[in-house]
């Protein structure tokens, strides 16, 4: 839950259901209600999508996991959490089973040193370029690219966004798979949500979550419920 729209029910964005925008249009729009309206349609859309283990672990990542992560001193991170941050990673986008195995194989004091370290060296980033070096100690572990690694970050400061393909179709355009998920890219999603985030007022986190919310509109319900094939509305 992100709260209630600013501002009242007259001063909520003027579209309703049916003309809810596309994640581009969305992108696009500079407009404060434009973007709460998308933030707070997140989990309405998300699980209208009917899958299951988005369901599931999506908030356990934005509702459990942060918490934990930021309550432990110093932050970092579990090794079943981190087999559980990849499931949740791949239930937003492309499933990539041998992910999941790499995830499974490494030890709880490798993922609590790498994470610890790399939440330590964010905390300290005072730009948006020293951001590759917070990246380093977890993309070191196999298996975990600049993506993966970004989920990492993210859990630990709303100022970083997940590197999620439809935040990165609408902020960077069609990159080329070559250095979709490179480490350059990341810096410059962050960046870019950062930016935008300040002239909507929001975080890069929620900028994300807006953008998928968004591009959820977009996306086909997997097969299994009575509305799941119907078009949704715009």
């Amino acid at each position: 839950a992100q709260g209630a729209a600013r501002g009242g029910d007259s001063m909520t964005t003027k579209r309703d259901a049916t003309e809810a925008l596309s994640a581009s249009a969305l992108w696009a729009s500079d407009s404060p209600d434009d973007w709460r309206a998308a933030l707070d349609a997140y989990a309405q859309r998300r699980d209208a999508l009917n899958h299951e283990k988005l369901t599931k672990l999506d908030p356990w990542f934005f509702e459990q996991l942060t918490v934990d992560v930021r309550a432990r001193e110093p932050p970092s991170m579990t090794a079943e959490e981190l087999v559980n941050m990849v499931d949740w990673k791949m239930s937003r986008g492309k499933v990539r089973p041998n992910l999941l195995n790499y995830a499974k194989a490494h030890s709880e004091s490798t993922v609590k040193d790498a994470t610890r370290d790399a939440i330590a060296r964010l905390r300290s980033a005072s730009r948006t370029e020293d951001i590759p070096k917070a990246l380093e100690p977890v993309v070191k572990l196999k298996g975990v690219g600049p993506a993966t690694a970004s989920a990492v970050l993210a859990c630990a400061d709303d100022s970083v966004p997940f590197m999620c393909d439809d935040l990165i179709a609408v902020a960077l355009g069609n990159l080329p798979s070559s250095v979709r998920y490179s480490e350059s890219s990341f810096v410059e999603l962050c960046d870019a949500a950062r930016r935008k985030g300040r002239k909507v007022g929001l975080t890069a986190s929620e900028v994300e979550r807006a953008i998928f919310s968004a591009a959820c509109l977009d996306k086909k319900p997997k097969a299994g419920t009575a509305g799941g094939a119907k078009k949704r509305k715009r």
